[in-house]
């Protein structure tokens, strides 16, 4: 156990043990710790409780006391002691669950709020399946720490000398020289092997990450399966990593049933000798058989949260190795560092890239010095082939990334000035590839306001052209759209992202080929509402049909990154570059296609 790693889990523990700003859990831990003080207590007064019992019924039957009153009366103590200690145990339980559950339920949503926090190159690389397991397994080990840490580990060690004491006091020194040797060679034993067992803990965890993985992500590529026929393949691939960790779980339990027969036979060997010096004790007259039984009786209650105990260190240990993976997603910083500053409020809404260079990679340049802009409430269009630097475009406006040279202004302020929220929240977009919630029709459109009425939603819809066929389904809008969307068509989809962008009411449009998976008459159709829904709106477009970038007051040619011809339609015709090249092949398919 690395001591960084054990600073950085206490320094996590202790907000939420004793926040500064709310009295409830603290008062919550003061009275958790009183009922573990009374349970201590009253479990440790258990045992001589039930020795003077013992003796009393001895004195009983040698005739010397000869009123049974005496000898009840304990053991109706010793029951009553016995039924305080389990029932302060659980009222201590029962109270401390609040502290623990807010504890997991606050470390759940920062660990989704930072994860929201970092940027597009950490999502683009994740593993949603691995990233899951992650906060599952760092929740859980947060929830034992607390727990146990407070409850388990500190009492417990409090009272090994607590009961090495009384055994000191009452029957001799020896008795607590063998509790303490027995404890210290457990306790060494346990942390020995439980060391030892740390990676095979790890191998089982990253064994445990790449099935979820593989699981998650065949599942979500399940057409894509389909497709190419290949559920044999996604088969084996799964059954090759559920072996792994097939095997690293049993190697594990192998290792765990080793330390649990070397912990007993510490254990055992010092009760046994406890009961031998007992027995000795008992010949020469110097202790009674009540002080027999209260000698078991206590290194019985001590083996029983020992034995626990044990199985705690080894808890504790796993659940700091389960929450190295979580620190691990902490540690993830954003390649983007945010403003505090929210955009100057304007009724202006241009758009201005200013000397831009960006690369994702330093060996190949995606874009190359360009410059362009798109004035208030005119339209831009950038065309040109796959690969010519178009989506990067679109990703340094939102600020998913920072350009490497040159800057981004929107309202003639650079956009790394300003916060990312308030830039994204003038910005609706409507991309390529759209992929919905698994909810409702209703759900994935009224994303675009949450706070937006039906009746504006309703709205939203009709300008895209979906109320209709939202209507006529069965379940309407209520219609569940299944993972990522899959149970509608592209275009339907599409449809959906642009109503979705219309209950927006941005500032600005933002159109990736917002028409790309539309049929030829619906596609006019959407045309004319997104040129109704852009009227007098700053928009750029990406257009991969030119048809769609034909109207705009600017067309921006783009290859390897650089723009190489920039007018409007009819000039870039005129031209007869690389622009007029496009348009007579794409002209050329479609009359083709009609014929």
């Amino acid at each position: 156990m690395s001591l960084s790693l054990l600073r950085q889990t206490i320094n996590l523990l202790i907000p939420f043990l004793w926040p500064k700003n709310n009295k409830s859990i603290k008062r919550r831990v003061i009275l958790a710790i009183l009922c573990l003080l009374v349970a201590k207590v009253a479990s440790l007064g258990t045992p001589p409780i039930l020795g003077y019992a013992v003796d009393t019924l001895t004195d009983i039957s040698d005739g010397i006391n000869m009123y049974i009153l005496i000898p009840l009366a304990l053991i109706v103590s010793y029951g009553l002691v016995r039924i305080s200690s389990t029932f302060f145990g659980e009222l201590r339980n029962a109270i401390f669950s609040k502290v623990t559950q807010k504890a997991i339920t606050q470390i759940t949503l920062n660990t989704f709020k930072h994860l929201h926090s970092l940027s597009l190159q950490f999502h683009l690389g994740r593993q949603t399946g691995a990233l899951s397991k992650f906060i599952d397994r760092g929740s859980k080990g947060i929830n034992f720490l607390l727990t146990y840490m407070l409850f388990n580990v500190i009492p417990t060690i409090i009272e090994i000398f607590f009961v090495a004491g009384i055994l000191a006091i009452i029957y001799g020194l020896k008795y607590a020289v063998v509790t303490l040797v027995t404890i210290g060679l457990y306790l060494a034993i346990t942390f020995i092997v439980t060391q030892w067992r740390v990676k095979f803990r790890r191998q089982m965890n990253e064994a445990d990450n790449a099935v979820s993985t593989k699981l998650v992500d065949s599942l979500l590529n399940f057409e894509t399966v389909k497709y190419f026929n290949n559920e044999e393949h996604e088969f084996n691939r799964l059954e090759e990593s559920l072996n792994k960790y097939e095997s690293s779980s049993i190697t594990n339990q192998y290792t765990l049933s080793y330390l649990n027969i070397a912990q007993s036979v510490v254990i055992m060997t010092g009760i046994t000798i406890m009961l031998i010096l007992s027995a000795y004790d008992i010949k020469a007259g110097m202790i009674s058989i009540g002080g027999f039984v209260v000698i078991n009786a206590y290194m019985m209650q001590l083996y029983q949260p020992l034995y626990f105990f044990g199985t705690v260190i080894r808890e504790i240990r796993q659940s700091l190795i389960d929450m190295e993976n979580l620190f691990t997603l902490w540690d993830e910083k954003p390649n983007i560092k945010d403003s505090d500053h929210s955009i100057d409020l304007s009724d202006d809404a241009s758009i201005e890239f200013r000397n831009v260079s960006f690369d994702y990679d330093p060996k190949r340049t995606i874009i190359k010095d360009i410059s362009f802009k798109v004035p208030n409430g005119k339209k831009v269009a950038l065309v040109g082939p796959t690969g010519a630097g178009k989506s990067t475009i679109s990703r340094l406006l939102f600020r998913f990334y920072d350009p490497k040279q040159g800057s981004v202004f929107i309202n003639n302020q650079d956009i790394k000035d300003m916060s990312q929220i308030s830039l994204r929240r003038l910005i609706g977009v409507v991309p390529q590839d759209t992929v919905l919630f698994n909810d409702t029709i209703y759900y994935n459109i009224s994303y675009g306001d949450p706070k937006a009425s039906q009746e504006e939603v309703y709205k939203s819809a009709k300008g895209a052209d979906i109320h209709n066929f939202v209507m006529g389904l069965p379940d309407g809008y209520n219609t569940v759209v299944g993972e990522r969307g899959l149970k509608l068509s592209g275009g339907e989809k599409q449809r959906v992202a642009i109503a979705r962008a219309i209950l927006k009411n941005p500032s600005i449009y933002f159109f990736d080929e917002a028409t790309s998976a539309l049929d030829s008459t619906t596609e006019k159709e959407i045309q004319k509402n997104l040129l109704a829904i852009s009227k007098n709106k700053t928009t750029l477009v990406i257009a991969h049909r030119l048809s769609t970038a034909a109207d705009a007051d600017e067309i921006i040619v783009l290859e390897k990154g650089e723009i190489t011809e920039r007018g409007n339609h009819e000039k870039l015709l005129q031209m007869h570059g690389k622009y007029a090249e496009m348009w007579n092949k794409q002209k050329t398919t479609i009359n083709i296609i009609n014929e």
